[in-house]
């Protein structure tokens, strides 16, 4: 994924908490913004020829492409990386997501991600902060 991507998007989702969460999450999981597939399915950017503002980059994910693909497997991928994808789409597009499904097989990590992505679309990032701890290891390992 590339920093203008990453600009881009959040460019096209400024001011929609729901949205900023769902690209927010692709962007701090980055695994799907680095497919090709997924790439050239189901993101556009913005030509620079068509911007209001050449030096603001915008991109879009079309949400519907993307939970129609994982309805119909065309994404390979581990059931926590469909997970959050589905996350995402849910939160961007109200598209129905199965938590229990979603969340299995999350390390802390992706799931402190998750649970980051649902603290922004509340809007109270302000007020709730996410700590991701370090891991405990057994003293004798």
């Amino acid at each position: 994924m590339t920093a203008e991507l990453a600009e881009g998007l959040r460019n096209w989702a400024e001011g929609y908490t729901a949205e900023t969460a769902a690209v927010d999450l692709l962007i701090d999981h980055d695994v799907w913004l680095r497919r090709p597939d997924f790439l050239s399915r189901c993101v556009h950017q913005v030509p620079v020829s068509e911007l209001v503002d050449p030096v603001r980059p915008l991109a879009h994910i079309d949400w519907e492409h993307a939970a129609k693909a994982l309805s119909q497997r065309a994404f390979p991928a581990s059931s926590s990386e469909v997970g959050v994808l589905r996350i995402a789409a849910s939160l961007a597009e109200d598209h129905p997501v199965k938590l229990r499904d979603a969340l299995v097989g999350m390390d802390a990590t992706t799931t402190a991600a998750v649970l980051t992505a649902i603290v922004t679309a509340t809007g109270h990032r302000d007020r709730i902060t996410l700590t991701l701890a370090a891991r405990n290891r057994p003293d004798w390992l």
